[in-house]
């Protein structure tokens, strides 16, 4: 009797592993069939969730950038407090007083730059959209100047109205582009308000509570965290605000100086784009090596419309002063701060762009720089383990 049930028992068992790998067989081949309409849901899942958290993002990297000008607001504030009261203030006090004064000022900044910015910009978006067939008929006179060149070449005068027809489309559908997302953001302005607000609210109480948020954290990951893996982690914290903090606060303040100089060049020269091409510019200085060149083309393709010399000298004012900033004032505020030679930069921004789009691309080279300081730690650990007679290699 014990035996035959020994068997049943050897059978049972048998017949639950076949059920339990059908049954992942089955799953597999459902999840396979359905594998479009399974991403698609998790795609608007995560789309609905990154909506309902924007405003803590957008917060905390808010804070992140502000939080280095409060401190130094307070280091000045103290530093005159002393010299004045010769005594210690409140620290609680100092930091509301110098979070109300950097936001007060980083309003009136926000507004100023509106009124003076905006409206020249608008109008500049409309005057480009006016004027595309003229555009269109300066590039075809501009190009059949060249004929015997391109005929030099084998290019044929359709596929040069093919080109022309290419760059004013490129440009309609950009405007188009910009349009629709102002259109966008007037219709769902209750939204755009409420986020805007919240974000306002929680960036005000991450700067003021910074310590505090940091402080809790440290205890929940205390409890909830083996102490090897919290260092760990603290670690890799550290590396990241490093290399992320350093690069991008770096390019940011780049960029402002790469969009106030690219304007102020063309102004002087005289061009009538000057404020929307240094705009332009300086945004897509944050993106290494491709950024500049976009402002560059974006010169000559709008000095289009009035003089295509005017649009060939601003290009190369953007192209100097753009060297000027790469060799000298860039490395300056940047450092080394990545250690990468240009041509994993250029990957990664290849790489970064083609999956993410812009922000792969702004993101791209600070993350090959956090891999490659793991990566150099990893090799130095092998080598400090592995005997001298076995790394004496020479290929």
């Amino acid at each position: 009797m014990f035996e035959k049930l020994k068997i049943n028992k050897k059978y049972l068992s048998i017949g639950l592993i076949t059920l339990i790998i059908g049954v992942i067989l089955v799953c597999v081949y459902q999840i396979s069939r359905h594998a479009g309409d399974i991403f698609l849901t998790l795609r608007i899942m995560l789309a609905h969730l990154f909506n309902a958290l924007s405003p803590i993002i957008y917060a905390f990297i808010i804070s992140y950038i502000l939080y280095r000008p409060l401190l130094f607001l307070e280091k000045w504030w103290i530093k005159g407090w002393k010299a004045v009261f010769k005594k210690e203030p409140d620290a609680k006090k100092v930091r509301l007083i110098c979070l109300l004064l950097l936001i007060l000022s980083l309003l009136g900044s926000l507004f100023l730059l509106i009124q003076a910015v905006v409206p020249p910009l608008v109008q500049n978006l409309l005057t480009i959209g006016a004027d595309i067939p003229h555009v269109q008929m300066i590039l075809t006179e501009s190009l059949s100047k060249l004929a015997a060149y391109f005929k030099s070449l084998h290019i044929t005068d359709d596929q040069i109205h093919q080109v022309t027809l290419y760059i004013t489309g490129m440009l309609s559908g950009f405007l188009k582009k910009m349009f629709a997302s102002g259109t966008g953001m007037v219709t769902n302005v209750a939204t755009f308000c409420l986020n805007l607000f919240a974000t306002l609210i929680l960036t005000f109480y991450f700067l003021k509570d910074t310590e505090i948020i940091f402080d809790v954290l440290d205890k929940v990951s205390t409890i909830t965290l083996k102490p090897t893996f919290k260092l760990k982690l603290k670690h890799f914290i550290h590396d990241v605000h490093q290399i992320f903090g350093g690069f991008v606060l770096g390019q940011l303040l780049d960029a402002l100086l790469v969009g106030i100089a690219s304007t102020i060049l063309l102004f002087i020269i005289g061009h009538p784009f000057a404020l929307l091409i240094g705009f332009i510019a300086g945004v897509m200085n944050v993106i290494p090596y491709i950024g500049p060149m976009i402002g560059a083309t974006l010169a000559i393709i709008l000095g289009l419309f009035t003089d295509i010399k005017l649009g060939l000298l601003g290009a190369a004012l953007l192209i100097i002063y753009q060297q000027i900033d790469g060799n000298f004032i860039q490395p300056k505020i940047l450092g080394d701060s990545t250690g990468l030679a240009p041509v994993w930069i250029f990957m990664a921004i290849l790489i970064g762009g083609n999956y993410f789009g812009t922000i792969g691309m702004i993101l791209s080279v600070p993350v090959l720089a956090l891999i490659k300081v793991y990566l150099s730690r990893r090799l130095h650990k092998i080598k400090k383990e592995t005997p001298a007679s076995s790394t004496n290699l020479h290929l």
